[in-house]
Order: C-alpha cells, then sequence, then structure tokens
C-alpha cells in the first residue's frame, strides 16, 4: 500500500504542471490504482489454498476495478471531461459516473473479502472440531462425515471405493510396558504413515484409540489389500523412539469394497468384521469382507 502512495504522489508531482484535460496527467492519476487492484487479484491468484467460488468472483471483481480506473481518462473524455478546475469537478457527468463505480467496486470488494473471511474463520473452525490433535488424522467423526461424501462422490462417478481399517496390535501392552508417551509415538508413526500413503482423493482418520481407517475412492478389493499389506510391511519395519531397539510394532487391517446395494454403514461394518478375522488369525495380517459373504472374512495372510 505504501508503495502504490508513493508511486501515485510521484506521478501526481511529475504531472502537475501539464495541461488538466491531458491524457497522460489523467492516466497518472489513475493507473497505480489500477496497478493497486491488478496486484491484489495476483495475490489472491498465487494463493495456495483451493481456490472456491467466492475467490473467482472476488478475482474478477478485481480485474474489473482495475479496468475501470484504466478506463476513466477515456470515460472523461467521452463525458466531456472533468472539469476545468476542481471546484467544477463536483458538477460534472464524470464525476457522478467515476464516484458510482468506484463506491461500487469497492463495497463490492469489501463485502467478497469479508465473505472469504468467514467462510475460512469457519472452515477452520470446522476442521479442528474434525481433527484429533495427537495423530492429526481426522477423529471419527469427521472421517464418518468425508468419507460417506467420497464414497457417494465415487458412486456418482461410477468408480470402485474400498474402504481399509487397521487396529494396533497388543498396543495396551505398550502403554503398560513402556508409558503412554511410547504409545503416543507409535500413534504417531503409524497416522504419518498413513498420511505419506495416502492420495490427495483418499480421507484418513484415527476412528478410535488405537484404530485407524482409510477409504480409498476409485481403488477395487486387490487393490486395497494391496495398500493394506504395504502399509503392514511398512509399519512393522518402523523404528519407534522409546521402545527397545529390537521391539517391532505390528497392525492388523480389515478390507472390504462397496457393493452396489450397500451404504457406508455396511461397508463399515464388512470392513470391520474382516478386521477381527485378522486378529483372531493371530494378528499381523490382513484379511478381506466380501459382499457376497456378508458377516463372513475370507482369509489372506500378508
Amino acid at each position: 500500500m505504501l508503495f502504490f502512495l508513493a508511486v501515485a504522489s510521484a506521478a501526481v508531482y511529475l504531472v502537475q504542471d501539464l495541461p488538466r484535460h491531458s491524457l497522460t496527467r489523467m492516466m497518472a492519476y489513475q493507473l497505480p490504482y489500477a496497478a493497486m487492484q491488478f496486484t491484489a487479484l495476483g495475490i489472491v491468484l498465487s494463493s495456495r489454498q483451493r481456490l472456491g467460488r467466492l475467490d473467482h468472483l472476488l478475482m474478477a471483481v478485481l480485474a474489473a476495478s482495475a479496468a475501470q480506473f484504466a478506463s476513466k481518462p477515456f470515460i472523461a473524455g467521452a463525458l466531456g471531461g472533468w472539469g476545468a478546475n476542481p471546484q467544477s469537478y463536483v458538477q460534472t457527468g464524470y464525476a457522478l459516473v467515476s464516484q458510482s463505480l468506484g463506491t461500487v467496486f469497492g463495497l463490492a470488494v469489501a463485502l467478497l473479502a469479508l465473505a472469504i473471511l468467514v467462510r475460512d474463520v469457519l472452515a477452520e473452525a470446522m476442521s479442528k472440531s474434525e481433527t484429533d490433535t495427537l495423530s492429526r488424522l481426522l477423529n471419527r467423526g469427521g472421517f464418518e462425515r468425508h468419507a460417506e461424501l467420497a464414497m457417494r462422490d465415487a458412486v456418482r462417478q461410477g468408480i470402485p471405493v474400498a474402504l481399509v481399517i487397521a487396529d494396533l496390535d497388543h498396543f495396551k501392552n505398550i502403554n503398560d510396558s513402556y508409558g503412554h508417551a511410547s504409545g503416543d509415538r507409535v500413534i504417531e508413526t503409524f497416522a504419518g504413515l498413513l498420511r505419506e500413503a495416502a492420495a490427495e482423493h483418499h480421507v484418513a482418520g484415527r476412528i478410535g484409540g488405537e484404530e485407524f481407517a482409510i477409504i480409498l475412492p476409485g481403488t477395487n478389493l486387490a487393490a486395497a489389500r494391496l495398500f493394506a499389506e504395504g502399509a503392514r510391511n511398512a509399519f512393522g519395519a518402523l523404528p519407534i523412539e522409546g521402545l527397545p531397539a529390537g521391539h517391532r510394532c505390528s497392525a492388523s487391517f480389515g478390507v472390504a469394497e462397496l457393493a452396489a446395494d450397500e451404504g457406508f454403514s455396511d461397508l463399515l461394518r464388512r470392513a470391520d468384521e474382516a478386521l477381527y478375522a485378522a486378529k483372531n488369525a493371530g494378528r499381523d495380517c490382513v484379511r478381506v469382507g466380501l459382499a457376497t459373504l456378508r458377516g463372513k472374512a475370507l482369509s489372506g495372510r500378508g
């Protein structure tokens, strides 16, 4: 802002001796304002956040505002100029048009900026309410909401969607033997592994004390099982601070793919049944739940 003020002041000083209706003088007054609007547009456009409808609308208004500042000298010419002196300016048709445009664009930019600020504050509050502080994944409520939306989008697009549920093996023993701080690091390590393995369109969450889930749109049962096997092997190979050097952590996994006649609760139930089958099979393995065998799990040792 100070930069544009300095530029505008310098431009006005350099052209103050030119005739009042000189195009150069008029452009020197208006172009810094146009440049300010274009700079604001560039700031919005370069934002790392995903731009929504309000952001695009703000960019359109900023572009239009910049254009009206740049075109004001020509508008003044078409309307008979901007007065022979500052006192007569207020009586010109150009003054009415110029002030009206400035007011409309100024209010539009201010209201849109306020709407975007409110939207971002609400989104941040919603994100915090849905995020588990230890794992930095979605909590159970957040996971179920986002996972169901992702599942519906996958169904609408006609692509498969699978759910993987994981449970950390013997987690209570870790807490009892090495302390809760070590247990927390186990959770953080597994959550970090899920974040690294998950694609942008996947939804991962911590849905219980040591239970995690990730929904995989665009992934069939076979690919989801490979995902779970990869996570199982990777977790078993990770050293965890606070645990003995030779201590190996493991997790059990249940996998299910959404069937045509199912909802999210059905998918969750079958993945959960597959998880319990994995735990009953000795843990540290992956089991899949087949839609054609409701309530049963198909063995698949990892």
